[in-house]
Formats: C-alpha cells, structure tokens, sequence
C-alpha cells in the first residue's frame, strides 16, 4: 500500500473487522455466559458504529483525493 492510499487501507480495515466479527460469533459457540455479553457490549457494540463512520470517512476522503489529483495532473493543467 503507497502512501496516502486510503482505498487499501479502507479495504484492510474492512476486512479486519468483518473477520473480527465472524470470530467473534464462533467464539460465542462456545463462550455465551454474562462475561461473553460484557465483552461484547462493552467492546464490539460499541467500536462497530466508530469503524463504520471511519470507512464512511475514509471513502469520501479517497474521492477527494483522487478529485485532487486528476485537477493536478500535468497533462491536465494547460500553461
């Protein structure tokens, strides 16, 4: 990932949480006592609607980027 690629890091980002979701369910196969729900309540419920608006950011951030650099690009620009 170059730097100052949001689309690769909004794409890693997404991917991670959606594996730490997935965990998380077959985790509670096995783990569902008041401690599990804690957990959960305390750490899952409430970081999903943070990553949520984070790749909500970082999509319109991307578009602005990429806005930016075609009004940038040299073959663009008339001297």
């Amino acid at each position: 990932m170059k730097s100052g690629d949001l689309t690769a890091g909004s794409a890693k980002l997404y991917t991670a949480w959606n594996k730490l979701r997935l965990r998380w369910e077959e985790t509670q196969v096995h783990w569902h006592d008041s401690v599990s729900r804690d957990f959960e309540e305390t750490y899952l419920t409430r970081l999903d609607p943070h990553v949520r608006a984070t790749l909500e950011i970082m999509r319109g951030l991307a578009e602005l980027s990429n806005a930016a650099r075609q009004e940038c690009d040299p073959e663009r620009v008339s001297l």
